[in-house]
C-alpha cells in the first residue's frame, strides 16, 4: 500500500512541473475609413467554427492592439465601437505569431442587427460522448430531465427499481454541470424528474469516461449541462409550463446571470409539479404440494410530486489569471401517494382470499450543498484548480397501511393497521485538486487527487397495531450506520503524433474503506480494497469529415448506500422491497470502437462485468413465502452494443436524425445455489424529425422504440412512444410559445417478469408511471445580450451525489 501511495505522489509531482508552452500573439491596427488610427476600439478574438469569444482587448491610443498567449487554432477578429459599423477579419489559422491586415471601422449608425443563428443538431457524436442538445428540441419543452433521458438513444429508465441503463448496462453515474451527484439511486430518479427540461442546455452520454472522472459506474456517465448566461450586466431566461395527463403537470424555471467588473453572480430556480395517475400490477405463481398457488395485486396510485430546486453562485476574479468562487445548491423534493391495492390469492385458479390495502406514503428528500472553488491559469493552456464540497441529505419515508382481509367469498374477516418508518440522514465531504498542462501543441498532461468521506445513519421500523398499541415487528426493524472513505489519484497524458493521429492514456487508483454496522447483526460490512483503473483512447482523423477512435476502460460499480442499508416497503402483505447488506462491488472491462463520418456515427462496444449489481431482483423467502425485491449480485453480465446515428436532410425545411441501438446480453446468476443463464438481443431506435414551417413556426415529431430488455435476470417487453411539438417564435424578443404532446398513443407501460420453472418461480409485473400528456410552455429571455466570456463553473462533488440513497 505504501508503494502505491509513493508512486501516486511521484506521478502527481512529475505531472505538475512547469513546462514551456507554444503560445502565439496576434498584433495589428484599427483604422478609420480615412486611414486615421482608431483608439480604444473593442477587439475580439473569436473561434472561426462558431464565433465563440476566446479573448478580447482594446486598441491603445495609437490604434494598435496585442492579444497574447493564444494557442494554435482557427480564428477570426471582430472590432467595434459606438457610432461605427463593426469590421471582421478573414478567418485565419494560427500556428505562428500573426499580423493581420488593419481592420477599418466605417463611421455611421450600425446597421440593424442581423442575427445569424446556427442551431446545433439535436444529436452530436464526439470522440467519447453523444451530446443531446435539449434546448433545440421542441418536444422537450415543458418536460423534465428524466423524460428527456427516456427519449435518448440507448437509454432506458426503469422507474420501478430506479434504474437508468445505457445499451442494457446499469451502473450509470449522473453529473450536473460536469460534477457527480452523490445521491441515492431512488432519490436521483425523483430529483431528475424535478429538473425542468427548459433549464437544460444539453445532456452528454459518456460511455468511455477518461481517467480524471471517478471509476464509478459500469455504463458510464450522463452529464446534464444546465443553461447559464455569460453576458455583461443582468440577463437570464424564464419559462412557464403547464399541462395535463390524467393529472396536472407544471415545470417552471428562472435562471439569471449578473456580471460587472470582477464579480459574476448567477443562479437558477425551478419548480415542478406532477400529479399524474399510476397503475401497477404484480403477480407470482409457484407449485406447492402439487397445487398451483398464485398471488396478484393491482395498485391504483394517486401520487403528487412537488420539487423546488435552487442554485446560487458567485465568482470573483482575483486577477486576470485567478478566479475563486462558491456555489450553494439546495432542493426540497416531496412525493406523496395514496394507493389502493387489491390483492387476490388463488389455489388451482380458485380464490382463497382477498386483501385490500389502503396505504399513504411520503418520500421527502431535502438537500443542502456548498462548494468552494479556486482556479489559477498559469497560461492559456495550463491551470490548477481546487474544490471542496459539503453535501447534506435527509431522507424521510413514512408509510401507513390499512389492510382489510376477506375470505374466498369476499366476506370481511379482519382489519390490520400497519406502519413503516425510514429516516436516513447522509453527510459527505469531498475535496479534490486537478492540474492540466499543455506542454506544447502535441502534448498535454493531467493529474489530480481526490478524497471523499461519507457517513449515514439508516433507521427502519415496521409496526403493527395490536391491542390498542403499536408493536414493533423485529424481523423488519433495523438501525444501521455506514462510514466510507475513498481516496483517489490519477494521471494522464494526451499526445498528438501528427495532425491526424492522437492518443490519450490515463491511470487512476482508488482505495476504498467501508464499514456498515447494524443493531441486530453488528458489523456486516468491513471492506478495504485498492484497485487500478487504466484508460486509453486512440483517435485517427483521416480528413475533416472522417475519423475513427478506439478506447479501453476499466470501471467499478459500488453498491448504493440505500442498497446496502436495510429498508422495507410493502406492496401487499406478501410482497416487499428490501435492502441487501451483502452486496459486493462489480468490476467491468470495456472496449469501444467508433467511426464518425460528417454527422453520421457508428460505435461498437463490448463489456464484461463481474459480480454485476442488479436492482430489485425477485426472490421468494422459503420460510415466509414472501416475494422480496432486492438488489443482488449476479455472477456476470456480458454485453455487446452497437449505436448507429444517421442524419438525413430531406429538404431545406425537413431534417431528421435517426439513432439505432442494438445489444446482445448474457447474464448468469444463482437461485437457491443453482446457476441460471438468461440471454437476450435488444434493439431500440429513435427518430426525430424537425420541420421549419416558416421563419417563426417550427415543428418536431419524434418516435422511440425499445425492444425487449433485461433488468438483471428479469425480462421486460418492448415499448414504443411517439411525441409531438410545435413552436411559435415572437418578434422583438418576446420569446416563444410551445405546445407539446408526449406519448401520443399512451403506450408507455413497462411489463415483464421472470420465468424459471426449475426454480419454481414465475412473476409478471406491469408498471404505468405516466400517461399521454399535453403541455404548453412559454420561454423568454431578459436583460443585456452583449458578448462577454465567463468560466465554465463546476463543483468537485457531483460524483458523490450519485450514491446518496
Amino acid at each position: 500500500m505504501k508503494t502505491n501511495h509513493n508512486f501516486l505522489l511521484a506521478l502527481l509531482v512529475f505531472s505538475t512541473n512547469i513546462f514551456a508552452q507554444s503560445n502565439f500573439k496576434i498584433s495589428g491596427n484599427i483604422l478609420e475609413s480615412n486611414n486615421n488610427t482608431m483608439p480604444f476600439a473593442n477587439v475580439l478574438l473569436l473561434k472561426a467554427s462558431d464565433s465563440t469569444l476566446v479573448k478580447g482587448t482594446l486598441s491603445d491610443e495609437n490604434g494598435s492592439y496585442i492579444i497574447k498567449e493564444v494557442s494554435s487554432g482557427n480564428y477570426l477578429l471582430l472590432s467595434s465601437l459606438v457610432g461605427f459599423q463593426s469590421a471582421y477579419s478573414k478567418p485565419f489559422k494560427l500556428n505562428n505569431d500573426y499580423y493581420p491586415e488593419a481592420l477599418v471601422l466605417i463611421e455611421g449608425e450600425q446597421l440593424k442587427e442581423v442575427v445569424i443563428e446556427a442551431k446545433k443538431p439535436i444529436f452530436q457524436q464526439q470522440i467519447d460522448r453523444l451530446v443531446i442538445n435539449v434546448e433545440n428540441s421542441i418536444v422537450s419543452a415543458g418536460g423534465t430531465a428524466l423524460e428527456v433521458l427516456e427519449r435518448s438513444p440507448g437509454v432506458l429508465v426503469n422507474k420501478q427499481n430506479n434504474n437508468i441503463s445505457i445499451q442494457g448496462k446499469s451502473g450509470v453515474v449522473v453529473m450536473i454541470n460536469g460534477k457527480i451527484s452523490y445521491m441515492p439511486a431512488q432519490s436521483l430518479v425523483q430529483f431528475l424528474n424535478g429538473i425542468s427540461a427548459d433549464n437544460i442546455a444539453s445532456i452528454e452520454l459518456i460511455t468511455s469516461p477518461p481517467a480524471n472522472l471517478d471509476a464509478e459506474g459500469n455504463a458510464g456517465y450522463i452529464n446534464i449541462v444546465l443553461k447559464k448566461r455569460s453576458d455583461l450586466g443582468l440577463n437570464g431566461t424564464y419559462s412557464i409550463s403547464g399541462g395535463y395527463g390524467k393529472g396536472a403537470v407544471s415545470n417552471d424555471n428562472l435562471n439569471f446571470n449578473y456580471r460587472k467588473n470582477k464579480v459574476n453572480i448567477y443562479g437558477s430556480y425551478s419548480f415542478s409539479l406532477d400529479k399524474r395517475n399510476q397503475i401497477f400490477t404484480t403477480s407470482r405463481e409457484y407449485q406447492e404440494s402439487g397445487n398451483l398457488i398464485t398471488s396478484s395485486t393491482i395498485s391504483d396510485r394517486d401520487p403528487t410530486q412537488r420539487n423546488h430546486n435552487l442554485r446560487i453562485g458567485l465568482d470573483f476574479d482575483i486577477s486576470e489569471k485567478t478566479v475563486t468562487g462558491f456555489l450553494i445548491s439546495t432542493f426540497d423534493n416531496k412525493w406523496t401517494m395514496d394507493a389502493l391495492n387489491n390483492n387476490l390469492n388463488t389455489e388451482n385458479e380458485t380464490p382463497t382470499s382477498y386483501v385490500i390495502l389502503d396505504n399513504n406514503e411520503l418520500n421527502h428528500l431535502k438537500h443542502f450543498g456548498f462548494n468552494y472553488n479556486f482556479k489559477h491559469n498559469f497560461s492559456e493552456n495550463k491551470f490548477i484548480s481546487f474544490d471542496i464540497d459539503y453535501l447534506k441529505y435527509r431522507y424521510n419515508n413514512p408509510t401507513d397501511y390499512i389492510n382489510s382481509f376477506y375470505d374466498q367469498n369476499f366476506e370481511f374477516i379482519s382489519e390490520e393497521l400497519l406502519r413503516s418508518r425510514k429516516e436516513t440522514p447522509l453527510n459527505t465531504w469531498v475535496s479534490k485538486m486537478d492540474y492540466s498542462n499543455a506542454i506544447n501543441e502535441n502534448t498535454k498532461l493531467e493529474a489530480g487527487i481526490k478524497g471523499t468521506k461519507s457517513e449515514f445513519k439508516n433507521e427502519v421500523s415496521v409496526e403493527n397495531f395490536m391491542d390498542n398499541e403499536w408493536v414493533i415487528d423485529p424481523s423488519l426493524t433495523n438501525v444501521s450506520d455506514l462510514n466510507e472513505k475513498i481516496f483517489a489519484a490519477y494521471g494522464s497524458i494526451e499526445y498528438s503524433f501528427n495532425k491526424k493521429t492522437s492518443v490519450k492514456a490515463g491511470l487512476r487508483y482508488e482505495y476504498t474503506d467501508s464499514k456498515l454496522n447494524t443493531d441486530t447483526d453488528g458489523l456486516v460490512v468491513d471492506r478495504q480494497y485498492g484497485i487500478w483503473f487504466p484508460t486509453i483512447f486512440l483517435n485517427r482523423n483521416f480528413n475533416e469529415n472522417f475519423s475513427m477512435n478506439l478506447s479501453y476502460s476499466k470501471r467499478i460499480t459500488r453498491p448504493t448506500f440505500n442498497d446496502l442499508a436495510p429498508f422495507v416497503i410493502l406492496l401487499d402483505p406478501n410482497t416487499f422491497f428490501s435492502g441487501n447488506s451483502s452486496l459486493q462491488p462489480a468490476i467491468s472491462n470495456s472496449i469501444k470502437y467508433g467511426i464518425n463520418y460528417k454527422s453520421y456515427f457508428l460505435s461498437l462496444q463490448y463489456t464484461n462485468e463481474d459480480s454485476s449489481i442488479a436492482s430489485f431482483q425477485e426472490r421468494i423467502d422459503d420460510e415466509t413465502g414472501r416475494l422480496i425485491f432486492e438488489a443482488s449480485n449476479l455472477d456476470f453480465t456480458k454485453t455487446f452494443g452497437m449505436t448507429l446515428g444517421i442524419p438525413i436532410k430531406i429538404t431545406n425545411w425537413w431534417k431528421t436524425q435517426n439513432n439505432l441501438t442494438a445489444s446482445k446480453q448474457k447474464v448468469r446468476t444463482f437461485y437457491n445455489e443453482e446457476p441460471l443463464e438468461v440471454k437476450l438481443v435488444n434493439f431500440s431506435a429513435n427518430s426525430t424529425h424537425a420541420f421549419k414551417i416558416s421563419d417563426s413556426f417550427s415543428m418536431e415529431l419524434s418516435g422511440n422504440y425499445y425492444g425487449p430488455s433485461l433488468f438483471g435476470s428479469a425480462k421486460y417487453n418492448e415499448i414504443m412512444i411517439f411525441n409531438f411539438g410545435i413552436q411559435k417564435e415572437f418578434k422583438e424578443d418576446w420569446g416563444s410559445l410551445k405546445f407539446g404532446i408526449s406519448d401520443i398513443f399512451n403506450q408507455f407501460k413497462l411489463t415483464g417478469g421472470t420465468d424459471f420453472p426449475e426454480q419454481n418461480i414465475k412473476t409478471k409485473n406491469s408498471f404505468r408511471f405516466t400517461n399521454r400528456t399535453f403541455t404548453v410552455t412559454y420561454n423568454r429571455k431578459f436583460g443585456n445580450n452583449k458578448l462577454k466570456s465567463s468560466r465554465n463553473r463546476e463543483t468537485g462533488s457531483e460524483e458523490e451525489r450519485q450514491r446518496v440513497n
